[in-house]
């Protein structure tokens, strides 16, 4: 740790001990500086450390779950005519009404103007 020029100062305690004259307060300074630097170092390292073990785990375990899930792929249940034609109906009456609003929409003057 680089503290200040000064032969009189021997570690952090006396600094922090003398912090309100300038030198040492600088010192102070420079040590909280490089301990956030520290720790920001090591929350990225350990961030990237897990992302990584994420990573490999889910390649990994890829091909399984690829296996695994077509096993439990069901048939698609079969459409009744009925059913559909309901629901296509509902589609087109659903279109009518949304062309109708359109047409339809009043004009609402800008209270800006």
């Amino acid at each position: 740790m680089k503290l200040a020029k000064n032969a009189n100062i021997r570690n952090i305690r006396d600094v922090y001990v003398r912090k309100h004259s300038p030198e040492y307060a600088r010192a102070l300074a420079d040590f909280y500086w490089r301990v956030l630097l520290s720790v920001a170092l090591v929350a990225l390292l350990i961030s990237l450390g897990v992302g990584i073990l994420k990573l490999t785990s889910v390649l990994k375990e890829g091909g399984n779950s690829l296996v695994q899930s077509a096993d439990k792929i069901q048939p698609a249940p079969k459409l009744n005519k009925m059913q559909l034609q309901n629901t296509l109906t509902a589609f087109s009456e659903r279109e009518a009404r949304f062309n109708s609003l359109k047409a339809g929409a009043q004009r609402i003057p800008d209270p800006s103007r």
